[in-house]
């Protein structure tokens, strides 16, 4: 992947979020591939079960109650398919995408350390709500110093413009093609 780095003030970071795609691929398959290496898959969808399965309270067990069926009825009937089937491939993209997340976040600490500036509790004696609008108000000043181009309040009036009427003069050339159009109809 090739990127203009001159802009970028932490050209490693960048360079490690582009080599990461092959530990970001691996670990996808890993995490997918659960699912189906401890048979959740296969007894959530068993046609002659040995036991009755609740289906619904397999999902809640294994991805929590967010992966309530009863939470998805609605998109499901829109999609039309069932809701534990539209449970199912949500809770499996959110788990994914969770694990590799803290996989990716795990990664990069390991390497750059954390690069967010940290406050130290014991220099506010006020409340957590104060500490946090410090924080807030510094980042904010940070934001506004790192504005390259500021944005105009008002943008420029454009002048109006005169059309002028479109000529939609008949020519025996158009008259001719109506008229072969009619024939071959």
């Amino acid at each position: 992947m090739s990127m203009d780095k001159r802009r970028t003030p932490n050209g490693a970071a960048i360079d490690f979020v582009s080599e990461f795609q092959d530990i970001f691929f691996k670990t996808i398959s890993q995490h997918l591939g659960i699912f189906i290496q401890d048979s959740f898959l296969k007894d959530l969808y068993d046609k002659k079960p040995t036991t009755s399965v609740d289906k619904a309270q397999m999902l809640i067990d294994r991805f929590g109650e967010s992966a309530n069926p009863q939470k998805f009825t609605e998109q499901a009937r829109f999609l039309n398919i069932q809701p534990t089937t539209l449970s199912l491939i949500f809770s499996i993209a959110l788990s994914a995408a969770s694990r590799l997340w803290n996989n990716f976040t795990t990664h990069f600490y390991m390497e750059f350390g954390d690069m967010g500036d940290e406050v130290d509790p014991e220099f506010f004696d006020e409340s957590d709500e104060e500490r946090n609008n410090a924080e807030l108000g510094s980042q904010l000043k940070e934001l506004r110093l790192q504005t390259p181009n500021p944005v105009l309040e008002m943008p420029p009036i454009l002048p109006d413009v005169e059309m002028t009427p479109a000529d939609h003069t008949v020519t025996p050339e158009t008259s001719r093609k109506k008229i072969n159009k009619r024939r071959v109809l």
